[in-house]
């Protein structure tokens, strides 16, 4: 199942309610010529190389607890951020081919299509309607560094541009926060507001890379309740220090 993104009124200033969808080196004992018989020599293979990506159980141990957030919060179990396979409120078609990775995590949480390792959680507040959300993937640490280097650009360079949600018509603007955490090998904090007709969807936004792993939390909230920036600095903290200790044996 996959989370639907909370939609704001712009006119009535009314929101919509969550819609969760179903979404070893060994010895050589043989004898020869030019090698004595018992003599126990062993081959020197050197040290074993390292992963080149995390695996599964590793994204699955950067994911951020539901005690890692404030009270009031609770998991949404069997609920993800990948909109990819027909869910709702998709985000495709950007206007310029540069901020294609601001559309791409929107719809998936990822930044790269063909990902090794995946995991995601996602946390909603009690009687509100905010959501927090993470999302763990593992690459070859080139193809992670090339994916944090292009959406880097994006934030740089997007700062609004047009693309399709469901099929209409929406601006999408994005903006670089003002404070930058230093987590992991590299990381880059901002902020995406999409519009469509009279309806707009507001996201912090955290990305963290630790050798070839990445993980980008997600916090989508309604002009009603918490803005929920408490639950994902905290939530972005802990997914970063997880993420590099699930990564530090890779690659």
């Amino acid at each position: 199942m996959h989370v639907r993104p909370r939609w704001t009124a712009l006119l009535a200033l009314a929101t919509s309610s969550l819609l969760l969808t179903a979404c070893g080196g060994g010895s050589d004992s043989a004898s020869g010529p030019d090698k004595p018989s018992g003599s126990g020599a062993k081959k020197d293979k050197g040290a074993p190389s390292a992963p080149a990506y995390i695996t599964a159980d590793q994204a699955q141990q950067a994911l951020v607890a539901l005690g890692d957030l404030p009270s009031g919060w609770q998991l949404e179990p069997n609920t993800g951020l990948d909109k990819s396979q027909g869910g709702e409120d998709q985000i495709n078609t950007p206007s310029k081919p540069e901020c294609a990775p601001i559309t791409m995590i929107l719809n998936t949480g990822r930044l790269v299509e063909d990902h090794k390792a995946n995991a995601e959680a996602v946390f909603t507040k009690k009687g509100d309607q905010t959501t927090v959300a993470q999302d763990v993937s593992g690459y070859p640490r080139a193809e992670a560094e090339k994916a944090m280097a292009g959406l880097r650009t994006a934030v740089d360079k997007c700062a609004a541009f047009t693309a399709k949600e469901s099929g209409k018509n929406a601006t999408v603007k994005v903006k670089k926060a003002a404070q930058q955490p230093a987590y992991g090998d590299e990381s880059i904090a901002y902020a995406v507001t999409v519009i469509s007709g009279d309806m707009q969807m507001d996201f912090d936004l955290g990305t963290v890379r630790s050798h070839g792993a990445i993980t980008t939390v997600l916090n989508n909230y309604s002009d009603h309740g918490d803005r929920g920036k408490e639950a994902f600095g905290k939530a972005l903290a802990k997914a970063a220090t997880k993420l590099t200790a699930a990564a530090s044996k890779t690659a």
